[in-house]
């Protein structure tokens, strides 16, 4: 019996700390990936839209449900896997499509999409480059519409949240990573 209770311990001992160290590695490899990506959130919005965007929050997830309606995800491998979302109300969308292409729309339709879409390459692109060292690789965007839609990030991730103020509207950029193992 006592023999069978150590072994159980020992099992229990092995299985936290692995998950522990598990958990940790995710959380470094997420903190490594912050800073570029909000320097070059930054970027693009001066560049692209003209305007200076402010982190207005940072948090951590406990949901897959982004913050608003309408979701650009780009899926990230290399030495890292991850996912990075750029969420956007219905009203920031529009605002994104009018400052790129010159033209008002009123609901958010493929050409709206195309734009956060083209808006998320970008920042991820930009991230990409500051973070040479991760050798990344970006998907091509992938537009989620809805209220209540969900992202899914890999197993035993706890994405970050990053909240943004702009003169094009209110937007977060979400993201979670874990080292290739």
């Amino acid at each position: 019996m006592l023999q069978e209770n150590n072994i159980s311990n020992f099992r229990l001992f092995i299985r936290e700390n692995v998950m522990t160290t598990a958990i940790k590695r995710t959380s470094e490899i997420t903190a490594k990936i912050v800073n570029p990506l909000l320097s070059s959130t930054k970027d693009v919005f001066e560049t692209m839209l003209g305007c200076t965007p402010v982190r207005s929050g940072l948090s951590l997830k406990t949901r897959n449900n982004p913050e608003h309606e309408l979701s650009a995800v780009i899926g990230i491998t290399g030495n890292a896997v991850g996912t990075i979302v750029l969420s956007v109300k219905k009203q920031t969308a529009l605002n994104i499509y009018e400052t790129m292409l010159g033209t008002k729309a009123e609901e958010i339709d493929q050409d709206v999409m195309d734009a956060v879409g083209e808006i998320t390459n970008m920042i991820a692109g930009v991230a990409k480059a500051k973070l040479q060292s991760l050798s990344l690789s970006i998907s091509i965007p992938n537009l989620i519409s809805g209220k209540g839609h969900e992202v899914h990030y890999p197993t035993e991730v706890t994405p970050i949240c990053l909240s943004f103020e702009s003169d094009m509207g209110s937007f977060c950029i979400e993201a979670g990573f874990s080292p290739k193992e």
